[in-house]
């Protein structure tokens, strides 16, 4: 999956931008209405998010099943803890009224579930949260990916829901996070600033940059299998073995990249062609006859290697998962 979909805020934590602009081409998140914009007070993040997120307002369709499932959720019967006036205040969540139906609006607040009927519903966080994951999951398709900085909150949410209704609302992954932070780890980056994630994301735009976006498609790829992997784990030990198996296999995978890489290095500068090369322009500075023909020549048999050498480094960043991180650092040398 390509695009991410953000919730249940409209504003994005800075370490899910950066985590976004190492894995996805875009993320998305729920707006209220067309022209919505979220207020950042970071003006590089705000950037960010300008560049690499898009707003996606819930069309009608997709409200009528939120208000559909709703209706299902209060009929089964809900806790105390569901209802807004029954928690304090410190635990309860707005929602922007235009994200729901009014049918739906008025069916919470006719059994006293909201307050405020305005540009807000006021109601307690629990069932905010769960409406929100419920909206989302709507909105989502089976072509983006959802994703969450509330993880432990719909974790708790998702059981209650599975244990009344039988349902999966509110799917969600933090499990690539946590996978990026160990792929980091094997490549012993100390920080990735998000200025720089930005750089080399706006280069994927410029002439050249496709093989740039494939080595980014090839890491959500691994990143993705692996998420998928954790996310049916019957317990935290198949977890953790899980996330140990990767570990190991980004670290194999990088060193192999590197092998590789200095392989190609080896090849060129050994290589007959190269040899003459240096051959021929060494002559053209002592040699008269060589001065007309050697630096064409030179310069040919130069060229020619690194075309050569070009294409087989490209072969070996296609074939390794790490190749994106390595070209965070290095990439200069692509």
């Amino acid at each position: 999956m390509l695009t991410a979909l953000y919730y249940p805020h409209t504003t994005i934590s800075p370490g899910l931008v950066k985590n976004a602009l190492f894995l996805w081409d875009r993320i998305e998140y729920i707006a209220p209405y067309d022209g919505f914009r979220p207020d950042y007070q970071d003006p590089e993040l705000s950037e960010a998010v300008q560049a690499f997120s898009v707003p996606l307002v819930p069309t009608e369709a997709e409200k009528q099943q939120v208000d559909k499932i709703v209706a299902d959720l209060i009929e089964s019967g809900l806790p105390d803890w569901f209802y807004v006036e029954k928690v304090p205040e410190n635990l309860r969540y707005n929602i922007y009224t235009q994200k729901l139906l009014e049918r739906t609006r008025e069916r919470l607040k006719r059994h006293k579930l909201v307050q405020g009927m305005q540009d807000r519903l006021e109601i307690s966080a629990p069932l905010g949260m769960s409406i929100m994951s419920i909206l989302a999951d709507c909105c989502a398709g089976a072509q983006k990916r959802l994703i969450t900085d509330e993880a432990s909150s719909y974790s708790a949410l998702n059981r209650y829901l599975l244990t009344i209704g039988g349902g999966e609302w509110g799917r969600f992954d933090n499990d690539s996070e946590r996978l990026v932070t160990i792929s980091l780890k094997v490549m012993n980056f100390k920080n990735v600033k998000l200025a720089r994630l930005v750089e080399i994301r706006e280069k994927e735009k410029s002439q050249g940059g496709a093989q740039l976006r494939n080595l980014r498609h090839g890491y959500l790829r691994k990143i993705e299998e692996y998420a998928d992997k954790i996310a049916k784990a019957k317990n935290k030990r198949d977890k953790e073995e899980i996330e140990r198996i990767f570990e190991q296999e980004m670290k194999d995978d990088f060193d192999l990249l590197k092998d590789e890489l200095k392989d190609e290095a080896k090849k060129v500068i050994i290589s007959k062609e190269m040899g003459a090369a240096v051959i021929a322009l060494a002559g053209a500075f002592i040699s008269p006859t060589l001065a007309t023909l050697g630096p064409l020549t030179a310069g040919g048999a130069l060229w020619l290697e690194k075309n050569k050498y070009s294409a087989a480094r490209k072969k070996v960043f296609k074939a390794h998962s790490t190749s994106w991180l390595y070209s965070i650092r290095r990439l200069p040398l692509l």
